[in-house]
């Protein structure tokens, strides 16, 4: 019996050290956003008030730096690529069990509202569980709610969507055996082939402009405007917010008028939301319908592509935000700064892209 326990627990030391060599030879999670977005958030414990979510279009958007230098706050942006709703709600209990947050601003970008379910995009998963810390159960929780029992396998090879290029591997080797996971560092994090640049705290700004047209990736389904998916996590998000006394924004990052003019029914999408808000004592704001164009100037140049702003964009949009957060905390009703329609924005302050809609 002794000797069969022994064998067992030899194996089991050798699968591990095995899993660990090819994690440590094979896997690049030197140059991980979320990595690095997360191991900041662990260090920042205790000092985060106010916590942005969402996907893309947050952190590409909001400059926490700039944040807190109009506001006060110390702020962070724990946005990551493709998150989806289930995503920003074990993102934003994360932080929660770490800091006193005051304020979520939670990122509205419609596309992710409207999947079936996260399993059909188990990399949003994996992109944070991959660097959420071991002992943490919303790593677990979010695994278990992706893709059941199945996801933990992701565990025995973290980041294994990240497999390094034969000839990129002696680099890689060398940045995690000197300064590829030290804090600050963003050497790694910077792919400048690309346009993209990691700012610290969450924020990665983006350079380049829209080389094609403004087409939409998806129309709004105006009788489901929101998948279930999107409805439950969205309510689960508002109740842990309402539980722990924090206050919840909804906001979407400006979209460009041309990307709005081929999006057909988003005002459904809009509805929806105000109508949430309305009924859970927060507001929605949505940037795309933002009245005055001479405040939030934004030029075809502000963008990356047909939907996501670029660095320069974000710090325009970024200072707008700010504004409307200070004139809402000054009792201000800053939904006279928005548009009730589409229609209305398109017809009487479009931005510049609207001369590129129809191409």
């Amino acid at each position: 019996m002794l000797r069969k326990l022994s064998a067992v627990l030899l194996f089991a030391a050798l699968t591990l050290a095995v899993l660990a060599a090819a994690n440590f030879l094979l896997v690049d999670d030197v140059h991980s956003y979320s990595r690095a977005m997360l191991q900041e958030l662990y260090a920042d414990a205790g000092k985060i008030d106010t916590l942005f979510l969402g996907s893309s279009h947050c952190y590409r958007s909001v400059d926490p730096d700039a944040v807190d230098a109009a506001l006060g706050t110390y702020s962070f942006n724990a946005g990551s690529s493709q998150q989806l709703p289930d995503g920003s709600y074990y993102m934003l209990r994360e932080a929660a069990a770490q800091n006193q947050l005051k304020t979520v601003y939670l990122e509205m970008f419609y596309t992710g509202y409207n999947q079936s379910a996260s399993k059909n995009v188990p990399l949003a998963c994996y992109l944070l569980t991959d660097h959420m810390r071991w002992n943490s159960p919303n790593r677990y929780a979010y695994q278990v709610e992706m893709g059941g029992i199945a996801a933990f396998a992701d565990l025995l090879l973290p980041a294994r969507h990240g497999v390094a290029e034969p000839q990129e591997m002696p680099a890689l080797w060398r940045a995690k055996l000197t300064d590829g996971y030290a804090l600050g560092n963003y050497s790694y994090l910077t792919y400048a082939d690309e346009g993209e640049s990691y700012r610290g705290r969450g924020f990665v700004y983006t350079s380049g402009a829209p080389e094609n047209a403004f087409h939409t990736l998806l129309d709004v389904d105006p009788e489901a405007p929101l998948s279930d998916f999107g409805w439950e996590y969205l309510r689960k998000t508002a109740e842990f917010c309402q539980e722990n006394s924090i206050n919840l924004v909804l906001f979407t990052a400006p979209l460009p008028s041309a990307y709005l003019y081929n999006t057909a029914d988003y005002q459904a999408y809009v509805d929806a939301l105000r109508d949430f808000a309305a009924e859970n004592n927060t507001v929605y704001w949505d940037f795309s319908l933002y009245k005055d164009v001479d405040t939030l100037n934004l030029l075809v140049g502000d963008f990356s592509d047909a939907h996501h702003l670029n660095g320069q964009g974000a710090e325009k949009f970024t200072a707008i935000l700010c504004d409307t957060i200070a004139r809402e905390n000054a009792g201000e009703d800053v939904s006279t700064l928005f548009y009730d329609t589409v229609e209305e924005k398109l017809e009487l302050t479009p931005d510049q892209s609207i001369a590129m809609a129809h191409l």
